[in-house]
């Protein structure tokens, strides 16, 4: 392991499953590997598995990615450190691929003459509250969570009913749920 800095050549990538996993690693291996730890720096990847623990040997890329950005993210949030945090490569690629399709969407609409349904976008511009679907992402098809709350998907916008909840709130500027609750006397 040679390099401390964002780009890791291959031998760093295999120095580093073979210390963490303890595993022959081929070519597919190391260039699936490389490929996805894409703009993190050994000494970030190194510490992600090495806070994994023992479950580092069954690791793979999206998980050290996650726990790169945690700390990065835990990085920024500290004020103390007079530093830049260093700009996620994935993230701007995934928000460049997010865009560039609902661009594309939005065109194909557009030639066809379709309507787009504004609550449809206007909910996935939330996170979802139920199925915890990122901003951007359809609702899933889960309609129980692990707490046991049930809640089926609207069949109109794809989205559950909570989200969409959530985004007229946010889109309204205040806290509270877009259809009024009545009250009622005890």
């Amino acid at each position: 392991m040679s390099t401390l800095h964002a780009v890791m050549s291959r031998s760093d990538v295999r120095g580093l499953l073979i210390r963490h996993t303890g595993a022959h690693v081929t070519d597919d291996v190391i260039s699936a590997w490389e490929v996805g730890l894409a703009g993190f720096s050994l000494a970030e990847c190194h510490a992600a598995l090495v806070s994994m623990g023992p479950a580092a040997r069954r690791a793979t890329p999206s998980e050290v990615v996650g726990r790169c950005e945690a700390a990065r993210d835990r990085r920024t949030d500290s004020a103390d450190t007079g530093h830049r945090p260093i700009p996620s490569a994935r993230h701007n690629r995934t928000d460049y691929h997010q865009q560039a399709g609902l661009r594309g969407i939005h065109a194909v609409y557009a030639q066809m003459g379709w309507k787009r349904n504004a609550e449809h976008d206007l909910a996935r511009a939330v996170p979802c509250p139920f199925c915890r679907a990122k901003a951007g992402a359809v609702c899933g098809p889960l309609t129980r969570n692990r707490a046991g709350r049930r809640e089926a998907r609207d069949p109109v916008h794809r989205m559950h009913p909570s989200r969409l909840e959530r985004a007229q709130a946010d889109s309204a500027g205040r806290g509270a749920p877009h259809h009024p609750v009545k009250e009622t006397s005890r």
